[in-house]
């Protein structure tokens, strides 16, 4: 399961690559990450932290 906080600058383009991909994922109003979240754009993914400095670098790291 990817889970997405709402308030991370690049959700709706990672929601958007999800869906297309049939990816189940889940968006959160906090995923109690403000550091990371403030400065990256990032996702949890079973519970691990995957982050990247733009986007597209976070896709290819999905």
């Amino acid at each position: 399961m990817v889970e997405l906080c709402k308030h991370n600058k690049g959700t709706e383009k990672v929601v958007e690559y999800l869906e297309s991909k049939n990816i189940e994922y889940f968006v959160a109003n906090c995923l109690d990450e403000c550091e990371i979240c403030h400065s990256k754009v990032f996702i949890k993914k079973d519970g691990e932290i995957i982050s990247a400095d733009t986007v597209e670098e976070l896709l290819n790291k999905i």
